[in-house]
């Protein structure tokens, strides 16, 4: 619907929502694996000229806090680095973690959802004890959840994603309600190709002033672009077109698998 009405009007979509500099810059994943992957998989992206990577943790603590060091002493002056528990720890278990990155001197950008989503309780013990943001992911998918979240003061970072959120509607809502009470926002992806992911393009775009961090990477981790035209993927660099809507003139198929 988005797509279609900037069309009518012969626009790119975030031209429609407000404008921006139509060219953004994405962080990258790097999965939770064994110390010397991550490390390997963090100078890749480095190499490839990424400057914010976000390290996966899992339910090891510990291990996670050693994860972490070996990357951050890997790039510590080539890379941010963005932290995500997805929902793997308890408040405790993310005040130990954090707090002992903090005082080995690891700095990191945020950590993401250190605790379960429906613990906001937790996430609010978390942000009250660490100095490091913390951004809520799993706990936020409409508007009604942000507006909780901000009353508890339950964390400092709010991470957007369409398909949490439903669309393109219920993102705008969830930015306009941070940017009224001064709150940062991610806008994210999930497994996604460019297609879904270059409506969160010109979204970031259009939202700069409250979407201050990007994590668009799908297309980047994908075998092959499926779209033409549409948003521009070059790595870490994203580029918003000024061609009508979200720019995308034809969706590829895969070739027929013959058995």
């Amino acid at each position: 619907m988005y797509d279609l009405f900037a069309q009518l009007y012969g626009a790119p979509l975030y031209k429609i929502l407000g404008g921006g500099d139509p060219v953004i810059t994405t962080d990258i994943t790097i999965s939770v694996d064994y110390i010397d992957k991550m490390v390997a998989d963090s100078l890749a992206a480095v190499e490839r000229g990424f400057e914010s990577l976000k390290i996966k943790v899992g339910k090891d603590s510990e291990l996670d806090v050693e994860r972490v060091k070996a990357v951050y002493a890997a790039v510590e002056d080539r890379a941010l680095i963005r932290v995500d528990a997805n929902q793997a720890w308890t408040a405790k278990q993310a005040v130990f973690a954090i707090q002992t990155l903090e005082n080995a001197g690891v700095r990191m950008e945020l950590v993401e959802q250190p605790v379960r989503a429906q613990d906001l309780e937790g996430m609010r013990y978390v942000t009250e004890r660490v100095h490091t943001p913390i951004m809520a992911d799993e706990s936020v998918f409409g508007p009604t959840q942000v507006i909780e979240l901000i009353r508890m003061r339950a964390a400092d970072i709010i991470n957007i994603k369409l398909m949490k959120t439903g669309g393109i509607s219920n993102a705008l809502h969830i930015a306009d309600i941070a940017a009224m009470h001064g709150i940062e926002c991610m806008i994210g992806c999930m497994v996604e190709t460019s297609i879904s992911v270059a409506a969160a393009a010109h979204i970031a775009v259009a939202k700069s002033d409250v979407i201050t961090k990007v994590d668009l990477d799908g297309p980047s981790l994908c075998k092959f672009n499926p779209v033409d035209g549409g948003v521009l993927f070059n790595d870490s660099e994203i580029s918003v077109t000024d061609a009508p809507g979200l720019g995308i003139r034809e969706i590829r198929g895969l070739e027929p698998i013959v058995v």
